[in-house]
């Protein structure tokens, strides 16, 4: 017979795949899953650098709604994104002219949901 004491501890872990979606009217909207394996992440190392530098408008979902992707960083699979200060977010200006200094902020791709929109997106 089992007893309380007997029950030891369980872990477990759960991957969250990262998603893209490309809006494109050219080749259809696309759907992309940045999976867990070496190969998946090399090919959206690539692929989200590319569209950067082709001038793609990447938005990753974040606690505070969609946020723009300034900057990604290939080798620790992160977006990132700049943190604007509670004043410049709400548009009110403080009395002081104590400006903070907007950071950048990490979110990282897996487990993430972004949409990337071309330039010719839209008209």
């Amino acid at each position: 017979m089992m007893t309380v004491n007997d029950v030891s501890d369980a872990e477990f872990s759960v991957f969250c795949p990262g998603v893209l979606e490309v809006l494109s009217i050219g080749k259809g909207d696309l759907r992309l899953s940045v999976g867990d394996s070496d190969e998946d992440r090399e090919r959206a190392r690539a692929l989200i650098e590319e569209m950067l530098r082709k001038g793609y408008s990447i938005f990753v979902e974040t606690d505070d709604g969609p946020e723009r992707v300034v900057a990604f960083n290939p080798r620790r699979m992160t977006y990132l994104i700049v943190d604007a200060p509670a004043a410049a977010a709400s548009r009110v200006r403080p009395r002081k002219a104590t400006r903070k200094k907007s950071g950048r902020r990490s979110v990282p791709v897996s487990g993430s949901r972004a949409t990337a929109v071309g330039r010719t997106a839209g008209g």
